[in-house]
């Protein structure tokens, strides 16, 4: 079956025309949230942990190379076309994390805390092995897709996916 993709896709690689951005929390599906969103960038503005930023098209998107969500709801009381709309949802998007074990330091036998100690959920626990080091074991229901555990780690083993997507 053959699949018409735009330039733009071919270059980020989504050859399936299927890798929708990571949009902040209570954000509505990507196909609404493009027409709703009209770029003007108050989300980034109000966005206090600075992971909102301007992606492609002008829309907004989450980097967690520069810290975690708060959920705080700054990004959705600022957001004025309803692309960004609070609804007590737990959690607030369908994100999570992962833990690449080829490139964990644990997994290298060096021992490594960095990812389970800034996870407010305790989603991430140090597992004590018989006569070596404890290893991180991510309990992904409790995992709130925060990103606390992203840019913390030393050798960028932990990944953001989405349940319905690929790593991002």
């Amino acid at each position: 079956m053959n699949t018409a993709i735009s330039r733009m896709q071919f270059l980020r690689g989504d050859f399936s025309g299927q890798i929708a951005p990571v949009r902040p929390p209570w954000s509505c599906a990507e196909h609404t949230f493009t027409q709703l969103c009209n770029q003007c960038g108050k989300c980034i503005e109000q966005c206090p942990t600075d992971i909102i930023k301007t992606g492609r098209g002008g829309y907004p998107v989450i980097e967690f190379h520069s810290g975690e969500c708060l959920f705080c709801d700054d990004c959705a009381t600022a957001c004025e076309t309803g692309a960004i709309k609070k609804i007590d949802v737990v959690p607030a998007w369908d994100i999570r994390a992962s833990i690449d074990t080829n490139l964990c330091l644990t997994y290298q036998k060096v021992e490594c805390f960095s990812c389970s100690d800034p996870c407010e959920t305790r989603a991430i626990k140090m597992t004590p092995q018989p006569g070596g080091i404890s290893i991180p074991t991510l309990i992904t229901a409790q995992c709130t897709g925060c990103g606390a555990c992203y840019a913390v780690c030393p050798v960028t083993a932990i990944n953001i996916n989405s349940l319905t997507r690929e790593a991002l």
